[in-house]
């Protein structure tokens, strides 16, 4: 059984960009909230990405979506 969740969107080009940039940006500041926490200050840089989106899974979540949208905006382009 399947525990993935599918959702569809119709968004404008402009809208797509704007959530595009919205999602990264907040993306950025998710990690680098955690980056030098005390939790993950003996990471490795090349695995601390990794080991924070394990960490937390909303921010897991947003590369997701990140990485979904990008594909759809070079599909419509």
């Amino acid at each position: 059984m399947s525990t993935a969740l599918s959702i569809q969107m119709s968004l404008s080009e402009s809208l797509a960009e704007a959530l595009l940039q919205e999602l990264r940006e907040r993306l950025r500041l998710g990690i680098q909230e955690h980056w030098y926490s005390d939790q993950f200050r003996c990471v490795p840089d090349g695995l601390r990405t990794s080991a924070i989106l394990s960490a937390y899974p909303a921010l897991a979540a947003q590369k997701t979506t990140l990485g979904a949208l990008r594909v759809a905006i070079r599909k419509q382009a």
